[in-house]
Formats: C-alpha cells, structure tokens, sequence
C-alpha cells in the first residue's frame, strides 16, 4: 500500500491556553505615536484591531505548576488575507505569493487556506514587519473571550518558526564575495 500521509495545517481550539501558531482574529494592538518621546508627559495610545498570530514558542506560554509561564508578554505579528489584498500593489499578483511560498521574501510567509467546516479561511500573508507586543493576560483574556480559533500545527507551525528566524538572521556584509563564473581565474 502506498497510502499519502495527510498533514492537517490547523485544528480548532478555545479557551485561554495559548501555543505558537494561534490565529487571533480583531486582535487588539495598541499603537504609540511617533512623537510619544517629544517631552509630552502623557502619550495617548491608539487602538487598532489586527489579525494576529502568535509567534512566542509554545513552551514559554505552558503554564507551570505555579500557575505561571516564562513569557510576560506575547510576540504577535498581523497577517492579511489573501482576499483583502486584491488590491495591493505587490501582493495582488500570484507571482508575489509565489515568491513567499518559495522563501524568496525575506519578511514574509504564506499559511496555507483552512478547510475545516465551519472555519473555512482564505490563504494568509504574515508580514514580520508588523510584530508587536501584548502581555500574557491581555492575549489569554482575549483569546479565551474570542471562542473557538485555529491553531496552526506541526510541521507547519516549526515552518513559521524557521521563517521568522531566517528574517532576522540575515547578515548583510559590506564587501562579498565577487561571484563566481567561468572568467574567474582566482
């Protein structure tokens, strides 16, 4: 028997347990103002809605036999849609999300589309530019008021992993190395 091995990309979780590769849905970011450091003694925040997922390892975000975790805050980053972005200039054309699926675009991955009955969701585009920050509390308070969500799984969330660490492992060097080719005698 040559039977394919089937590797589901998401299942269906609720409550405020959280692990990397949790979609959230109008997540909230709060943003500071450019000029928040100009000598004002107050900043006033601004509150966006984002979808988020959560990129701190899940290991960090187990809850000890304390009642804690390692992590006091939360690494998330926004992804888009694949139908909200018809009408980007880049990430309209398929060639753009080809290049993501390749790994040919440093500070973006591609999820794939969820088929699961009930929670059918369109391709995703994880842009790190957009990383931020919320406590543990903030995020399981909003993930436990958000109901059921997905929660992307092996091999796919290591995938992500890999992704974002590859972003911020590159070295750029200010000489390299001429390249190679068959005029290059040394």
């Amino acid at each position: 028997m040559n039977a394919q091995l089937v590797y589901p990309w998401y299942q269906v979780v609720r409550g405020s347990d959280l692990a990397q590769g949790d979609l959230l849905l109008g997540c909230p970011r709060f943003v500071i103002p450019p000029d928040a450091n100009r000598g004002a003694s107050g900043v006033a925040l601004t509150r966006e809605t984002v979808d988020a997922i959560v990129l701190t390892q899940s290991c960090d975000l187990a809850i000890r036999s304390n009642g804690d975790c390692e992590a006091t805050d939360v690494l998330l980053c926004a992804f888009y849609l694949k139908k909200d972005l018809h009408e980007h200039q880049v990430f309209q054309k398929w060639e753009a999300w080809e290049e993501v699926r390749k790994g040919r675009r440093p500070f973006f991955h591609v999820l794939d589309a969820c088929r699961l009955a009930g929670h059918e969701q369109d391709f995703a585009l994880i842009d790190f530019h957009a990383i931020f920050t919320l406590s543990v509390p903030l995020v399981r308070d909003f993930a436990q008021s958000v109901g059921d969500r997905l929660r992307l799984l092996p091999p796919y969330r290591e995938h992500l992993s890999q992704s974002l660490a590859r972003t911020f492992m590159r070295v750029g060097l200010p000489t390299d190395i001429a390249p190679f080719g068959k005029t290059r005698s040394t």
